[in-house]
């Protein structure tokens, strides 16, 4: 019966055959991810065909952007078939890809915002990435707590009316840490502007709600909590002096 010889390749001959480079397979031998099958008279590794197709099956892998402890594990497993992997492969790109999409689209939004304005506080910036980020979340906890109308007008009217409250807190924010006070007349423009926002959302003017009720919108709308309670605070007082400054000039 003929013996079928088994080929084996040398470290220097593998790092040729695969492109790649003797540091780079004594790495992986460090790392435990492609051990020689054994040593030849002179004390050197050698490898087979098996070892040839698991150091494929790596380099492959990372192409495809696993990292080595990822890649260890897939190999722990006996390896899947290469149909399979590819399938979970591309998954995997398929996720950072959106990733990368959620983020570029996080970034445009607060850039449009950013362009039209010489001073943004980093405070605003922060509650737009985070809002941005948890938008799905933040949705539904706005549901638990505020009128559904209220919540669908929001996002139903998308980038637009987020830049045109996010300009306006922005405002307010600054003249609140520049120390002018809610009755100053610059806050008050502001605070009106907002009112308008919210009113117009509402279906219902905020003199109607109450100050208690307003403070509660507020507090819901800044999820998450990146605004201070001091900021929440100032704004009610803003509004304050405006329901007051509308009751006075009703009654003339």
């Amino acid at each position: 019966m003929r013996t079928i010889s088994k080929t084996y390749y040398t470290i220097g001959s593998l790092a040729k055959l695969t492109s790649t480079t003797v540091r780079t397979l004594d790495f992986y031998d460090h790392k435990g991810l492609l051990k020689p099958s054994g040593y030849n008279e002179q004390g050197h590794r050698t490898y087979t065909d098996e070892d040839l197709f698991r150091l494929q099956q790596i380099l492959a892998l990372k192409y495809l952007d696993l990292s080595l402890d990822e890649i260890g594990k897939y190999l722990e497993q006996g390896g899947k078939d290469y149909k399979t992997s590819l399938d979970m492969q591309y998954e995997l790109l398929l996720q950072k890809q959106q990733h990368i999409q959620r983020v570029m689209a996080t970034i445009e939004r607060v850039r449009a915002i950013v362009k039209d304005n010489d001073t943004i506080d980093p405070q605003l910036i922060m509650l737009m990435i985070n809002a941005i980020q948890q938008e799905g979340e933040m949705k539904q906890w706005l549901f638990d707590r505020l009128p559904d109308e209220f919540v669908e007008s929001i996002f139903v009217s998308g980038a637009s009316l987020e830049h045109e409250i996010m300009i306006v807190f922005n405002d307010l924010l600054v003249m609140s840490k520049q120390g002018l006070q809610p009755e100053h007349p610059l806050v008050q423009e502001r605070g009106l502007s907002l009112k308008l926002i919210l009113d117009r959302l509402l279906a219902q003017p905020l003199e109607e709600l109450g100050m208690s009720e307003t403070g509660k919108i507020l507090m819901e709308m800044e999820f998450p909590s990146n605004f201070q309670p001091d900021f929440i605070n100032y704004l009610l007082e803003v509004f304050g002096h405006l329901i007051i400054g509308s009751k006075g000039g009703e009654g003339e």
